[in-house]
């Protein structure tokens, strides 16, 4: 049974998915320079967590459960809206200190960093239809069996846990050249992309069309 295919393809998938200077790529750098690695590596895993919830239920979920989540698309994007609006202004208007260690903090704050990187991942209802779209790719033109379906989502999630890694890392050895004044420019702007984010995903339930 070849599995090249679906290794390269995997790998590629998962860079597609990661580097799309998104919420959770300019998270896990504001995350990385301001709280420490550690902290960054708890917000992958909930990024990961939550991708995998997703794989499993397009893989083997019913129908009747995709749906049933789709049902409430509607909801889903007011709660996204108004938690990025919130990590938004909070972003934006909060002014902190560097913190000079990854370990810093109790078990409880490295949960909530877990619950952060699953809710940036899980509050747009189009990652859903996005794994959807690509396991029908992979089923319908790549014509992939179930074992290199799962060694193809396997290197995907591999990918992309590497890539963040990746990321909060090298964003942290910013922390050393970076000024107070331009780590604020770097809140600001992550806090716009934030809005801007929550403004995408609320906008279809508003009704309202640009043309």
């Amino acid at each position: 049974m070849d599995f090249f295919e679906p290794f390269w393809k995997g790998i590629v998938t998962g860079l597609m998915f990661t580097l799309t200077f998104g919420t959770v790529f300019f998270s896990l750098i504001q995350t990385s320079i301001k709280r420490g690695i550690k902290k960054a590596v708890f917000i992958a895993v909930g990024v990961v967590a939550s991708d995998i919830f997703y794989i499993a239920i397009v893989l083997f979920g019913s129908t009747f459960f995709i749906d049933k989540i789709t049902h409430y698309d509607h909801t889903i994007r007011i709660i996204g809206f108004c938690f990025l609006l919130f990590l938004g202004i909070r972003s934006i208007m909060k002014k902190e200190a560097f913190t000079e260690q990854d370990d810093l903090g109790n078990e409880k704050r490295n949960v909530l960093y877990f619950l952060k990187g699953i809710m940036l991942n899980s509050i747009n209802p189009m990652i859903l239809v996005a794994w959807l779209g690509v396991a029908t790719y992979v089923e319908t033109v790549n014509k992939f069996n179930l074992l290199q379906s799962e060694f193809f989502f396997a290197m995907v999630i591999a990918t992309m846990f590497i890539t963040m890694l990746a990321i909060a890392y090298f964003a942290r050895k910013l922390k050393d050249i970076l000024s107070p004044e331009n780590m604020h420019r770097l809140n600001v702007l992550s806090g716009i992309i934030f809005i801007v984010f929550a403004v995408v995903i609320v906008w279809p339930v508003t009704g309202l069309h640009i043309f």
